[in-house]
């Protein structure tokens, strides 16, 4: 995942149309359900993301919809690079943690 310091202002469609074959979806649904440290005997949250990402003619992969849930929903909303800033980052940080997650629990 590309962390971009100056993301393009656009919503759910990129500025041009893609291309066959530069879409992605990154599923981290092997997440969802996992138990989870406790703090003040609640448990903390673990997402399951689904990250929507398109491949630029350089090959960057840049995301374009992130829900951090594996279900839709009302309290499943789906993050756009076209959200406020702060909202965007967070959505995007919360992938990186998934990532992470699997990548350490998985190699």
């Amino acid at each position: 995942l590309v962390v971009v310091s100056d993301p393009p202002q656009w919503g759910l469609t990129p500025p041009r149309p893609p291309q066959a074959g530069t879409i992605y979806l990154a599923d981290y649904g092997v997440l969802e359900g996992l138990p989870t440290a406790l703090i003040d005997g609640r448990p903390t949250f673990l997402a399951a993301p689904l990250c929507l990402l398109h491949q630029r003619p350089d090959g960057k992969l840049l995301p374009i919809a992130i829900q951090l849930s594996q279900q839709p929903g009302p309290d499943a909303p789906i993050f756009v690079p076209g959200d406020p800033p702060w909202v965007w980052l967070l959505a995007k940080a919360w992938v990186r943690s998934a990532d992470f997650q699997v990548h350490e629990g998985l190699s």
